[in-house]
């Protein structure tokens, strides 16, 4: 961690020791990137109070505010704050606090337009031991991403043998949301949102329905469509994020899959990306296992047919590329598969699948950058070595203007 970011994050640190701070803060959205910043943290349970004060970043001294809802998930003693701010300015820098008196925080929206490099990073299967975890958090922070994606198993709240109740799921959960906020900042200070997918280890068993029980995945996430995970991130008319739900609270098939053919074929633009946590070409489990077969089945003709370029797939903790895949044959001009899961668990052995054109037992993330005529797709281990890098061209040619 460089100088200066440990200096901009000082009065983080000192705001947690004096007790003014909420136990957890972090950013994410609901709807569109470029207008909007939705704003979530946590308070003991007395806490019922939610409003949030913000201005443009050089706006002087008058401060908009804005007032969120707040519920407590059942059987715990915390309260989920959520403030959704609108009308926002595309790709531009806003401060806000909680509260009047408030530490004052920034972030920033994403352009409306590919005017600028659009930077963000994309890894799974995060929070497992914390060291590990907070050095990859420093090195992503170091690349001053404009977002992060996580492809699921984030905070791993169940499925552990050590990890069992609610007391140990909402610990978890809270030290993840801390560890991620105390190196998630930019060199200049500008907090770095989240945008999620659900993995296996963020429920308590497959197949949960989240509207007959309490998941806190679904508490701490907001998303457009009410305890619906599978979801469309489109920023601007130059991406279009698919987030899915890889069986774990909704098939694969059926409904899911049907949205999936509808939002694909309605978007057009320059990029078009997936990500979800179990993987369709997995680099260390089976080829044949149930899930990535159903998978291969419903999705990935869609992913052929619709112009997805590339997946983010997730759940192995290895590092992977495929070749550009086809119905199911190698082809240049088909979809690439890049994964796999291995930002904070310790890394696996790569099996020797036909499909996959790099692979090894590495942690990593991967780091997109957008730009009109082309993108840089760069994987990185925790160390900030680069292991591999692709380039992949927009779905349309961009015209002067544009």
């Amino acid at each position: 961690m460089n100088v200066i970011r440990l200096f901009l994050l000082l009065p983080l640190f000192w705001g947690i020791l004096e007790g003014r701070e909420p136990s957890s803060l972090y950013l994410t959205w609901i709807h569109d990137p470029a207008s909007t910043m939705t704003v979530l943290w946590h308070t003991p349970r007395h806490d019922k109070y939610s409003m949030i004060f913000y201005q443009k970043q050089g706006q002087g001294q008058e401060w908009l505010k804005k007032e969120g809802t707040v519920k407590r998930p059942s059987r715990t003693d915390i309260h989920v704050h959520t403030v959704e701010l609108v009308d926002l300015e595309s790709d531009t820098e806003y401060l806000f606090r909680i509260g009047r008196e408030g530490n004052i925080y920034r972030f920033k929206t994403l352009p409306l337009k590919l005017d600028r490099d659009l930077r963000f990073a994309v890894g799974g299967d995060a929070f497992m031991y914390y060291q590990l975890f907070r050095k990859t958090n420093l090195e992503i922070a170091e690349h001053n991403p404009d977002f992060v994606v996580i492809g699921g198993d984030i905070a791993y709240a169940h499925g552990l043998q050590r990890f069992k109740g609610m007391n140990w799921e909402v610990e978890r959960w809270e030290n993840f949301f801390r560890e991620y906020r105390r190196a998630m900042v930019t060199s200049d200070g500008r907090l770095i949102p989240m945008v999620v997918a659900i993995g296996n280890h963020d429920v308590p068993s497959r197949m949960v329905d989240p509207r007959q029980k309490s998941l806190l995945f679904y508490e701490f996430f907001p998303f457009p469509q009410l305890y619906v995970s599978y979801r469309a991130l489109d920023a601007g008319s130059y991406l279009s994020l698919i987030l899915l739900d890889t069986g774990h609270t909704y098939p694969i098939d059926g409904a899911q899959t049907e949205w999936l053919k509808a939002n694909l074929k309605s978007r057009q633009p320059l990029y078009k990306f997936a990500a979800y946590h179990v993987g369709a070409y997995p680099s260390v489990y089976p080829y044949e296992g149930s899930t990535p077969a159903k998978i291969r089945q419903h999705w990935v003709p869609l992913f052929e047919s619709e112009g997805v370029q590339v997946a983010f797939e997730h759940h192995n903790h290895a590092f992977k590329r495929t070749f550009p895949l086809k119905e199911g044959k190698v082809d240049p001009q088909g979809v690439l598969y890049l994964g796999d899961g291995a930002w904070g668990v310790a890394p696996r052995k790569p099996s020797k699948h036909w499909y996959l054109e790099k692979a090894a037992q590495s942690n990593c993330f991967w780091l997109v950058t957008l730009g009109k005529e082309g993108s840089t797709i760069k994987a990185f281990n925790e160390e900030g070595k680069v292991l591999d890098e692709v380039m992949v061209k927009p779905l349309q040619p961009v015209f002067s203007g544009s």
